[in-house]
């Protein structure tokens, strides 16, 4: 595990863009294709759009989201929009973006059907999480956290609950996300970071689903960090 630290949001994402462009080169360089996955919300917004700038064989590039909100596609409250809106009028609008309808009739069965067609592993994996220790959308005691953080779990999308709403998620599960050559969580904030220093502490990760991404050891854990 390695530790980032930057004193802003926006040297970060800049940092960031370069490490992940590296990654997708070198994914791309060995197999001719490479599999990203990004996550929704405010934090990340910067990097998408760092990233998207970046010059490199798009085309070839797959990306899919670590979780969905179960809202339209195009509302506000999306993630598949967001990630749609950074990289509009980019380099990386000629990636293949996986269309994700978090609303359908059997949608964790058909996103997992999409992720198929992803190259594995993964490029890179970036992460966000909350100031309640959840990543992607595996909330604290949520019904069937314990099999999505399982190792052995052998689905790659289960359905989340939030405490918040939109309530209904999707969520890629722990073995899918480590599934990567570059494992990255994502932080801003002073109170992220208390929440990471109360996860390195022994404890369940029923109550805090980030400390299965600080146990693990299937991949090494990046964290990038900013006030």
């Amino acid at each position: 595990m390695a530790y980032h630290a930057f004193s802003s949001g926006e040297a970060l994402a800049r940092d960031l863009a370069n490490v992940v462009t590296a990654a997708l080169k070198r994914r791309l360089a060995a197999a001719g294709a490479a599999g990203l996955v990004v996550s929704g919300g405010r934090t990340p917004a910067a990097f998408l759009r760092e990233l998207a700038s970046r010059e490199l064989d798009w085309a070839n590039v797959f990306v899919t989201l670590a979780d969905e909100r179960c809202v339209p596609v195009d509302g506000p409250a999306s993630n598949l929009r967001l990630v749609r809106e950074a990289f509009a009028n980019s380099p990386a609008s000629l990636a293949m973006l996986a269309d994700i309808d978090a609303t359908a009739t059997n949608a964790a069965a058909r996103w997992s059907e999409a992720l198929v067609r992803i190259p594995r592993p993964f490029a890179a994996v970036i992460l966000g999480m909350g100031d309640d220790g959840h990543f992607a959308s595996l909330f604290p005691g949520m019904p069937g956290l314990a099999a999505a953080l399982n190792p052995s779990q052998t689905a790659t999308v289960v359905d989340g609950v939030a405490p918040v709403e939109p309530k209904a998620r999707l969520s890629l599960t722990l073995p899918a996300l480590l599934d990567t050559d570059l494992l990255v969580l994502h932080v801003t904030g002073y109170s992220k970071l208390k929440t990471l220093q109360r996860a390195s502490c022994p404890g369940s990760v029923i109550e805090m689903p980030v400390r299965a991404l600080l146990e693990q050891r299937q991949v090494p854990l990046e964290i990038y960090h900013a006030p």
